[in-house]
Parts: structure tokens; C-alpha cells; sequence
């Protein structure tokens, strides 16, 4: 399969509440080329993708509503599934950061790869409780 990009699809209930999340907190720019406001009122299907400056348009994420209301909350620390991962320099300010912004985001964990290679992970979730990642690699 060859690709020309990737744009990973997230579930939203309130589309300005998660674009808001996302421009404001996260940093990422809202693309008015791929824009649906369904009925005027963001209802179902509603779609807004988003890139993050600095990276190519072709990879982005796309908030797409099609569930009412936020996902179960849980535990960052232990959440399981699809996760967009988000590269960091600085893992400890940037969580930080989050933290200062009321995101709630669990500890910082450690791994360790096969070949030697340590990296450091924080999950958090947006507000529709979808599972995100800052990822630091130590090595």
C-alpha cells in the first residue's frame, strides 16, 4: 500500500468544545478546506479536521461527530486502544503544561525497548475521553 498521508479520525459529541481543546491547548490549526458543519449546527457527521504547525497538511486529525455524549472517563494511566501520539522534546514541562490547563493527564511511564532504547510516555484524554499520548525519546 503506498500512502500520501494520514489523518487519524477521533470521535466528538461537541465539536467547538473539542476543536477549542484542540486549537487551544494541543496547538493545531482547524483546515477550513475540510470543514462540515452538518445543518448549521455541528449535528451529526459534522467534521473538522485539524494539523498541527509545523508538519505536513497530510497529517492531521479528524474530530468527527458521531457519538452524543464523551466516551466512559478513566484512569489515563491505564486507558487502552487507539492512541495518537504526540513527539515531544521535554515531556515533564509539556505535561506540566497540560496539568496547568486542568487536562488530566496520569504519570510519567518508562519503556524500555528490546534493543536498549528507553522512552518516557504520559496518557491524557481530550474531552470526549479519547485516549492521547506525549511520548519522549530518551536515547
Amino acid at each position: 500500500m503506498k500512502t500520501i498521508g494520514q489523518v487519524v479520525k477521533l470521535s466528538a459529541s461537541d465539536i467547538p468544545v473539542s476543536v477549542k481543546f484542540y486549537t487551544e491547548i494541543m496547538g493545531f490549526t482547524a483546515d477550513d478546506r475540510y470543514t462540515l458543519n452538518t445543518g448549521g449546527t455541528w449535528g451529526t457527521f459534522s467534521y473538522v479536521q485539524l494539523n498541527m504547525p509545523g508538519l505536513p497538511d497530510n497529517v492531521a486529525i479528524g474530530l468527527f461527530k458521531d457519538i452524543d455524549k464523551p466516551f466512559p472517563a478513566g484512569d489515563p494511566s491505564t486507558i487502552s486502544g487507539t492512541a495518537p501520539t504526540f513527539m515531544v522534546t521535554d515531556i515533564e514541562s509539556v505535561r506540566n503544561s497540560l496539568i496547568g490547563q486542568k487536562v488530566n493527564v496520569g504519570e510519567i511511564i518508562s519503556n524500555t525497548s528490546d534493543a536498549g532504547y528507553t522512552d518516557h510516555f504520559a496518557f491524557f484524554q481530550d474531552p470526549d475521553n479519547n485516549t492521547l499520548v506525549i511520548r519522549q525519546n530518551m536515547d
